[in-house]
């Protein structure tokens, strides 16, 4: 005969809904009484009712609203993917999502899309969005309303966000100054520095990582350029060559962007003059450059991861009681060589 939720609230001493709370991961309940109920479901056998679940679920779906800028931009194919497997994971929950994607860093158009999503009546949201007024009062209109919203990958820490899930970018400028700093110990170097867009917190934090790195580290350096090339393949080309002919003795580029990186190789390849180059992000693209010795290394920072855990932390959020706090979840910078990427 097997055991129900009643056999383990008499076992426990416990409420039915007590119990059920525990097994689902819902925070009201103490850990040691959670504790006490999971590991007594366990020696009981208990073994959960999932087609009943799933029927209760999808009367009662909890709509997640996503908005990320990744028309065009591949970076976030693997976000998308981590995403995909912490819904599929979730669905016998009544735990689903919406996703507005966007082209760009448009204030208006992101603004327009969490409207969108407010208006599916979505109960939380995940925002890889941008850093202006009208974007951190409508974080705040909505948190107001007790509606969470975490932000992905792009923090906006003077928001009412509960908790940020991505990188931490000063690092990974840290982390890119000190491989060149190892890799081209004693020489001067001329760097030519190309970020996406000189307004993207990100970018911002990559390039003041890397700066305050190299200068500690007393590396003999000048930044011969910054230049902007919107995220995208084509400026990113244009601006590159343009800046390779102004700055013909550039011998470093750092991109503290993951996107127009074929840009950027396509510039490389056309001046035909080798340069120390690191990157960031890995994608498709940046893989392929690596491997044929146009980029040095890449620092990378676990997109997929980011996806995954956005989810788990909106239900977190979603579980909680009003005001629980949420951490932050840092993932790791990794940085790739040609040997990561050779079969």
């Amino acid at each position: 005969m097997s055991v129900t939720l009643k056999d383990l609230a008499k076992a426990c001493g416990v409420s039915v809904g007590t119990v059920s709370r525990a097994l689902n991961d819902k925070n009201e309940v103490s850990a040691r009484t959670s504790d006490k109920i999971r590991q007594l479901a366990q020696e009981l056998g208990y073994i959960p009712n999932r087609a009943g679940r799933a029927l209760s679920a999808q009367k009662n779906i909890s709509y997640l609203g996503v908005v990320l800028p990744s028309i065009n931009s591949p970076f976030f194919d693997d976000i998308k993917r981590g995403l995909d497997t912490a819904c599929s994971e979730l669905k016998d929950l009544g735990i689903d999502m919406i996703i507005q994607e966007e082209e760009g860093w448009d204030a208006k158009s992101h603004l327009k899309a969490i409207e969108y999503l407010e208006g599916r009546g979505c109960k939380a949201f995940a925002l890889c969005t941008v850093d202006e007024p009208e974007i951190r009062n409508k974080i705040n209109e909505l948190e107001s309303k007790e509606i969470p919203v975490l932000l992905i990958n792009n923090d906006i820490p003077q928001s009412g966000r509960v908790c940020y899930v991505g990188p931490d970018y000063y690092k990974s400028g840290q982390i890119a100054a000190a491989v060149l700093d190892k890799c081209k110990q004693g020489q001067s170097l001329n760097i030519l520095v190309v970020v996406g867009y000189r307004t993207h917190l990100g970018h911002k934090l990559r390039l003041e990582g890397f700066l305050d790195e190299l200068k500690k580290r007393k590396t003999k350096f000048e930044v011969c350029d910054i230049i902007e090339g919107h995220d995208r393949d084509i400026d990113t080309q244009q601006i590159a060559m343009e800046a390779f002919r102004k700055h013909p003795d550039a011998d470093c580029v750092y991109m503290a962007t993951g996107s127009g990186v074929s840009g950027l190789g396509a510039a490389i390849i056309a001046d035909n003059h080798k340069r120390f180059v690191i990157a960031c992000d890995e994608i498709y693209t940046t893989r392929e450059l690596v491997k044929n010795d146009i980029i040095d290394f890449v620092v990378c920072q676990e997109p997929a991861v980011q996806g995954y855990q956005s989810i788990k932390k909106l239900q977190e959020c979603l579980n909680s009681r009003r005001g629980a706090k949420v951490d932050d979840y840092i993932v790791d910078n990794v940085v790739k060589i040609k040997n990561h990427f050779e079969a």
